[in-house]
């Protein structure tokens, strides 16, 4: 291609600014034309022609977008072309093909016959980066099962993150490993196979010790399919075989907390206690966060528990109490989503697939409530929204009502109750839907709901359809004079935006029920949802640290009326 195509390309391109998305649109037109000679000879046979024009390129759009324009040119490459490129002698060209992210599964079979041929060694660290990239785990365990023992199968075990020398356990056909799994890699996956019969399932065994967070993660989800029937081969795994071992474990804690060894129970408690001796609070990320708290002013830990007839309080840490409250779209749960089948065992179902148990299924929620060591004075009380009201299925004005109920004896009993609720919304990072409510000595004096207006639905001391500048006067006035407040940049944020609302609030819009879900932008929670009223009235979750007075050590505890469900769930610790 000559210097004038790639000028007329760079020329043509410079005049849209796009998102990565929109990227995929230039492809047509003339840009198109000039695209399709650019893959024409970045993947012809002479190397010269093949490297200046990737030298080229680099030259074409700046660094940002740079990616996005190679995405372009390799997607469409014909096999041949793209193996052309997986091969040059140049490291830099071999990276571009790993570095824009364009592998697709046409791609795949080349990348998997370089990696095992002998004649391309320079080129198998770029052929694992890709496969790490974009191949599906699925493809890598099956894969793995067809490759003979040297050569691609060192470099597959590479990929996922283990030594090239790795061996998988022998499971013989005894008692334990004679059960009966469902494996999704076995050609006919509805079908049923024994354990010792499984070549897929040693794979996915071991894959449990991976040095890789992600492969680690998916090899659980993957025996969550195979289901009840792998927990007695989990459980004897060889303790030499330390890391997948301690795999092995985290999955039987993701089946249920009762099948795991009690000797290895007793090891986990030794080590929760030592790592609560010496954890320091770490700030809590709103951004990440799903839940419920109440926030009561008092060291005793047991009079909470009394309080919310909470029961079988097991001791850990602030970390282990935490993970199942933290949110992202795109995050594995704590515990890990079971299918119907293997929740009915754990749960105790005679027949998985009947409509009572269905049922049960579909109302199942994570129940354990972690209740916090003091923190500056304060135990706080952290809880999936589902998990302390009486009934999934009350209304929202019942709810509503039972709450204050609960405020009023806990003000009763420790003279001031603080209870925080916030929902992120999944389609707009940044916003959520929150409220917050205050009780003392038996009486509700504030209840505020903040998502697209800010709603004062409870309050004997401002009235609900005062300006919100009030609302902010009355935090600041009644706010705990010796906690931690906003930071000082987030403050500057807040008066800025609170005297915007003072000039503009003679015309105040209180919404309808319906909107009530609408999300709350970051600085109206800052200002009025209960990410700012926590860091007001009680404890700055986002400022814990080593300057935070801890007393006693946290607890995850049961509601007495969901005690016989199991309790499960792999935290980290």
């Amino acid at each position: 291609m000559e210097t004038t195509g790639l000028d007329r390309l760079q020329a043509l391109l410079a005049g849209h600014s796009m998102s990565p998305d929109g990227w995929w649109r230039l492809d047509q037109g003339e840009v198109a034309a000039l695209l399709d000679e650019v893959r024409e000879q970045a993947g012809a046979e002479d190397l010269n022609v093949r490297q200046q024009i990737w030298d080229a390129l680099d030259r074409v759009v700046d660094e940002p977008n740079r990616d996005d324009l190679l995405a372009l040119v390799i997607t469409r490459f014909e096999a041949e072309q793209f193996r052309r490129v997986l091969t040059d002698t140049d490291p830099e060209v071999r990276r571009r093909t790993w570095r824009s992210h364009t592998v697709r599964g046409r791609f795949i079979e080349v990348v998997m016959q370089l990696l095992a041929d002998e004649h391309f060694d320079y080129a198998w660290p770029d052929c694992i980066e890709m496969l790490r990239a974009r191949t599906t785990f699925d493809t890598l365990v099956l894969a793995l099962a067809g490759a003979p023992e040297d050569g691609l199968r060192k470099r597959l075990w590479v990929v996922l993150g283990l030594p090239a020398d790795t061996r998988v356990p022998e499971f013989l056909p005894d008692h334990s490993c004679a059960t009966l799994v469902q494996c999704t890699f076995c050609p006919e996956s509805y079908d049923e196979v024994a354990i010792h019969e499984c070549r897929h399932f040693p794979i996915v065994v071991t894959l449990l010790g991976s040095s890789l967070d992600e492969v680690r993660q998916q090899a659980m989800e993957s025996l969550m399919v195979f289901g009840l029937g792998v927990v007695d081969t989990l459980r004897s795994i060889p303790r030499a075989h330390r890391k997948v071992r301690g795999g092995a474990l985290a999955m039987l804690a993701e089946f249920g907390w009762h099948l795991l060894p009690p000797r290895d129970l007793m090891t986990l408690e030794r080590l929760i206690r030592s790592k609560q001796h010496a954890e320091t609070p770490e700030p809590l990320d709103f951004a990440c966060f799903s839940g419920s708290w109440y926030a009561l002013p008092t060291t005793d830990q047991n009079a909470v528990l009394d309080a919310l007839d909470l029961r079988d309080p097991i001791s850990v840490t602030l970390r282990m109490g935490f993970a199942p409250l933290r949110f992202t779209p795109w995050q594995r749960s704590h515990p890990m989503t079971m299918y119907l089948e293997t929740w009915a065992g754990v749960h105790g179902f005679a027949e998985w697939n009947a409509e009572a148990t269905r049922d049960a299924y579909l109302r199942d929620f994570y129940h354990q409530v972690f209740v916090t060591p003091a923190l500056d004075g304060w135990t706080l009380v952290f809880h999936k929204t589902k998990a302390l009201p009486a009934a999934l299925d009350t209304p929202l004005e019942q709810q509503r009502l039972e709450m204050y109920l609960r405020m009023e004896q806990l003000s009763l009993r420790f003279g001031t109750a603080q209870w925080f609720e916030q929902l992120p919304d999944s389609y707009a990072p940044g916003e959520c839907w929150s409220q917050w409510c205050l009780a003392q000595d038996g009486d509700i004096r504030m209840h505020c709901v903040s998502s697209g207006d800010v709603r004062i639905h409870r309050s004997d001391e401002i009235d609900p359809t005062a300006p919100l500048d009030r609302l902010y006067e009355w935090l600041e006035t009644n706010g705990n004079p010796y906690g931690t407040h906003t930071a000082p940049a987030d403050n500057d944020r807040v008066e800025a935006y609170v005297a915007m609302l003072r000039e503009r609030d003679h015309e105040r819009y209180l919404p309808d029920d319906e909107d009530e879900l609408d999300s709350a932008s970051t600085i109206q929670d800052l200002a009025f949802g209960a990410r700012g009223a926590s860091r007001r009235l009680s404890v700055n979750l986002e400022a814990l640290g080593s300057h935070t007075c801890v007393q006693g050590t946290g607890v995850l505890a049961v509601p007495a009326h969901l005690r016989h469900r199991p309790r499960r769930g792999a935290l980290p610790i």
